[in-house]
């Protein structure tokens, strides 16, 4: 198998994009709606909430996402009874609905803001259907009540910041590259120590990266012993080029290339030796043909004359002796 020598061509082919590490300027909050709640308003009246809340969450500047804050809902029936209306009968029913940013981690309430709700319908369900429409997402209650929650957010952060460092820095040190990532994701900019925990993320990401980059190579090496060569080629085309240690992957195409150069000129040499034998062995026989021929020749004369020989009439010892 032939193997490309072209390593440049090759590494300009690799480039990979790196992951974004932009600034996380906008707070995590996600909709935690309690298994009480959730079992009062019934499966389709807890997705409807869902929805009207991440959209308040969403339109006040924050991410409807988990992280280290909620927002809580919890609804209290005030009253509710039956209206005749001559024709039906039609159930009424009044509430106050209690949305409350919380801390996830300790529980601790930053804000919280009620609102009263009517609702009408057929049953208790589409009451409470008619008091979750009611819900206006564009309240400017709502609006202060996270408005004046992300100051208390900023303000947490400040104060955690040495613990949750130090957590990130045990998450490192363990070889938990993931979970570190996803927790420095949720610091805000806003934070004083948002440069160091950039710098963070530039090491884990890197280390993630040359972890991956040591797997590739091991993994095409183990290809190339198997005379995969195509394959072993292909994996290294997924090596991230950004990798502090993407020098491995240079090294390893060149060790490649080297030993696909040594065998092409190994294969050309015995190539070499072989037709040189096969002239050596045609010399051998040709001369061993020509020497054949001398000696059959020779045989042949050697014939000739010993039958000239026997075809001569012996001399009587008389003619001998007396010249008769």
């Amino acid at each position: 198998m032939k193997f490309t020598r072209n390593i440049f061509a090759l590494v300009a082919s690799l480039f990979v994009g790196v992951a974004s590490l932009s600034a996380q300027d906008v707070i995590d909050m996600a909709v935690s709606i309690d298994e009480d709640t959730a079992a009062f308003l019934g499966e389709n009246n807890t997705l409807a909430l869902r929805n009207k809340l991440s959209k308040i969450i969403t339109r006040n500047g924050m991410a409807d996402a988990e992280g280290f804050f909620a927002l809580v809902p919890t609804i209290a029936i005030t009253d509710d009874g039956v209206v005749d209306t001559g024709m039906t009968k039609m159930r009424v029913m009044y509430a106050d609905l209690t949305l409350s940013v919380v801390n996830s981690v300790d529980g601790t309430v930053f804000d919280s803001q009620t609102v009263s709700l009517q609702g009408n319908g057929n049953s208790d369900e589409a009451c409470v259907r008619a008091l979750i429409n009611k819900l206006n997402v564009n309240d400017a209650r709502l609006s202060k009540l996270l408005k004046d929650s992300r100051s208390s957010i900023d303000a947490f952060y400040e104060r955690q910041m040495p613990i949750l460092l130090k957590k990130i820095e045990t998450m490192i040190a363990a070889e938990q590259y993931d979970e570190a990532l996803a927790a420095m994701s949720l610091i805000p900019e806003t934070v004083e120590q948002y440069n160091e925990v950039c710098d963070k993320k530039i090491e884990v990401y890197n280390r993630i990266l040359e972890i991956e980059t040591l797997r590739i190579v091991a993994d095409a090496d183990a290809l190339v012993r198997q005379g995969r060569i195509d394959e072993a080629l292909e994996l290294c085309r997924t090596a991230n080029i950004l990798s502090p240690n993407y020098g491995e992957v240079v090294a390893f195409l060149k060790r490649l290339d080297a030993e696909a150069a040594a065998a092409e000129a190994a294969m050309l040499e015995q190539k070499q030796r072989e037709a040189d034998a096969e002239k050596s062995r045609e010399k051998v026989v040709k001369s061993a043909e020509v020497k054949a021929e001398s000696v059959k020749a020779d045989i042949v004369k050697a014939e000739i004359v010993k039958s000239s020989g026997s075809k001569t009439k012996k001399k009587s010892l008389g003619q001998v002796l007396f010249g008769l």
